[in-house]
């Protein structure tokens, strides 16, 4: 019997939870595969995170053989995600046609196990690029910079006492935040309104989201999964400013618990919030061409697997 992929990493993200630590809450090192050199991303990237290794370069255990090195005795590995597009079969074995004649293709999520560079033997790390920006910009800077490039919808600023919200209305397509005046940690302002703004890019006109154009009840599994999302996305976001470290989070036994509960329920929940939130971050950061589609292949590629599931059931 084959590992369910989604209970191994929904696991060790509710370890983490009930350790009483947040696993996107805290800052980390860029992930990257040693030999594509290509960094991870979604759920991935928290994935790796969790396990706390100093070096960024992970690798496959034939990577590490062909690098002419070996995985040290005892050392257990990760698992990556990754989606591969294959054509619908029946039962049969005779490939399924949609309305037009074409065979219907969705992604399938499949994985593989990764080591970190410290779990091997006889490999020479390679060296990190090094930023070549003449004149280098503060967390907090960059951090505005990221902000002015978002233009996903209109930034409301409540001052003077006016509201003591941060929100995102949908119906409106506007955020409101308070002014930057009432934080005294500057890094917490824009990673709470990275939050809000994650929520605007699931807005019809962008990456159309459930969590954002349906009508969703609080405390519902949907609406778990939006808040999830916002909050990742708001940790990539703070991640590339470089602020993340600076945000603080109140571990209170109920949110974690509520966390807890809401992976439990749906073990497919933290991979298709993570998916959904990288898209969101590179949205907001102006990486907009074929996101849209790269979303839909990414998140919706769980609904369609689990379709085709439902009909191959329905035809026993």
């Amino acid at each position: 019997m084959k590992p369910d992929i989604y209970q191994i990493i929904t696991d060790k993200f509710i370890k983490q939870l009930e350790k009483g630590t947040v696993p996107w809450r805290k800052p980390w090192i860029e992930t990257m595969n040693i030999v594509s050199r290509q960094p991870y991303h979604g759920a991935n990237v928290f994935t790796l995170a969790c396990e706390e290794r100093e070096s960024p370069w992970w690798m496959t255990y034939k990577q590490a053989n062909d690098l002419g090195g070996n995985i040290k005795r005892g050392e257990k590995s990760t698992p990556v995600i990754y989606w591969q597009m294959q054509e619908l079969k029946d039962r049969q074995g005779i490939t399924m046609l949609d309305s037009s004649g074409r065979p219907k293709i969705i992604p399938f999520i499949r994985w593989s196990s990764v080591f970190n560079i410290d779990q091997t033997e006889n490999i020479k790390a390679p060296e990190l690029a090094k930023d070549v920006a003449t004149v280098p910009l503060t967390a907090l800077e960059k951090a505005q910079e990221i902000l002015v490039k978002a233009d996903v919808c209109e930034l409301k600023i409540m001052i003077n006492g006016q509201n003591n919200r941060a929100v995102y209305i949908p119906s409106q397509d506007a955020i409101e935040v308070p002014s930057m005046k009432r934080f005294p940690n500057k890094a917490e302002y824009y990673h709470i309104v990275y939050h809000e703004l994650t929520h605007a890019t699931g807005h019809a006109s962008r990456l159309n989201r459930e969590g954002i154009t349906e009508k969703i009840v609080k405390g519902s599994e949907k609406y778990a999964k939006e808040e999830l999302i916002a909050e990742l996305g708001a940790s990539f976001l703070s991640n590339k400013a470089g602020i993340l470290g600076d945000v603080q989070f109140q571990n209170s036994a109920a949110y974690l618990k509520s966390w807890i509960e809401a992976l439990q329920n749906n073990p497919k929940m933290i991979v298709g919030a993570c998916a959904a939130a990288q898209k969101a971050s590179q949205y907001i950061e102006g990486e907009r061409d074929n996101t849209r589609e790269q979303i839909k292949d990414m998140i919706t590629g769980m609904s369609a697997e689990n379709e085709h599931k439902k009909t191959l059931t329905n035809e026993r």
